[in-house]
């Protein structure tokens, strides 16, 4: 029986079900009120949420019968990570889509096109040759950035993505 060791730490009551009810343990998270012979209104009108004892979560442990998937699966032996940038979007894109295709095609997992943040260069130049500093001119280059992350890559994958014609105006970045 596996029961989360939040709750057999929290409420024990529930980590045994076939225990008798006798030998269970009752668990009250809430301050109790004070009683009806106790009247007074000043301690009824006061919220009182003072616990006297903390409470934390055990932590749990991760053991490969508590994850669906073996140990051998969780994290990829090799993996290849592309970075592009780029100037305009659609050349990003379609390069994206081509990686894509070349990756799937021969089996490989693909995790992306994943949008990295887009890098914004702002130059500033005087519109006078010699004096009028306050006129000025602002220049900005955008370089916008996608990653994809290729699992699991086989030698007909690094083949098919070697052999790929990218447009002239896409840096690509590939790491192993």
């Amino acid at each position: 029986m596996a029961v989360s060791s939040v709750t057999s730490f929290i409420l024990p009551s529930f980590s045994n079900p076939t225990s008798s009810s006798s030998t269970k343990q009752k668990v009250s998270l809430l301050p109790l009120l004070p009683s009806s012979s106790t009247h007074d209104s000043s301690l009824l009108n006061k919220p009182s949420f003072s616990f006297k004892k903390k409470i934390f979560a055990a932590p749990e442990t991760l053991t490969p019968e508590t994850l669906d998937e073996p140990v051998s699966e969780m994290a990829p032996k090799q993996k290849i990570r592309i970075k592009l940038r780029s100037y305009w979007v659609p050349l990003i894109e379609d390069s994206c889509k081509q990686i894509l295709d070349a990756a799937r095609n021969t089996n490989a997992k693909t995790m992306g096109p994943v949008p990295l943040p887009t890098k914004k260069r702002i130059y500033c130049v005087l519109k006078s040759p010699h004096v009028h500093k306050d006129a000025r001119f602002h220049f900005e280059i955008r370089t916008h950035q996608r990653m994809i992350d290729i699992l699991y890559p086989t030698a007909q994958t690094i083949d098919s993505l070697m052999q790929l014609d990218l447009p002239a105006g896409v840096d690509v970045e590939v790491k192993l």
